[in-house]
């Protein structure tokens, strides 16, 4: 196990870096290459310009491959003309400082609070296993890594999405 402490805004995390990248390493591709549809495609066309560089060297201290997302989803075409999209990561770990973003919203749904990284880009840590590539046996100790992000739309305009 190679652990290392990584420090992002006001939050502390202990990494097992070595089992999340031996995980990342196995992936082939990001869930939006596993996906036909036109707003995945959008999105993994996009990838370079969506992800700011700081959020590419954070994930990269995580031992996590940004080129390979554990889910991404769009979710509307914004007034501005930007896609609006979500998604998420996990590494092997926990929170030491700062707070968990998830928020219970009783009945069993959740959402999370953001930290805006750019105009366009808004990450949210907290403790979370869904649709992930690590086994079921470490689904405990992992922490998800939520983002939003804003894109333009780089491919074909006539299936653009609404």
């Amino acid at each position: 196990m190679t652990t290392k402490t990584v420090k992002y805004k006001d939050w502390t995390f202990e990494v097992d870096y070595g089992r999340t990248k031996e995980v990342y390493d196995k992936v082939k591709h990001g869930s939006p290459e596993g996906c036909a549809c036109n707003d995945c495609k959008n999105f993994a066309t996009n990838r370079e310009n969506i992800y700011p560089a700081e959020i590419k060297n954070l994930l990269s201290e995580f031992g996590i491959d940004y080129k390979k997302e554990s889910e991404i989803y769009h979710m509307a075409l914004l007034e501005s003309g930007l896609h609006h999209y979500g998604g998420w990561f996990h590494f092997k770990g926990k929170i030491i400082e700062g707070k968990d973003c998830k928020i219970d919203l009783g009945g069993g749904g959740s959402t999370f609070d953001t930290a805006k990284v750019a105009d366009d880009f808004e990450i949210a840590f907290m403790k979370g296993s869904d649709l992930t590539f690590f086994d079921k046996e470490v689904k405990d100790d992992l922490i998800q890594i939520e983002f939003i992000a804003d894109s333009e739309w780089v491919i074909d305009k006539e299936i653009e999405s609404e």
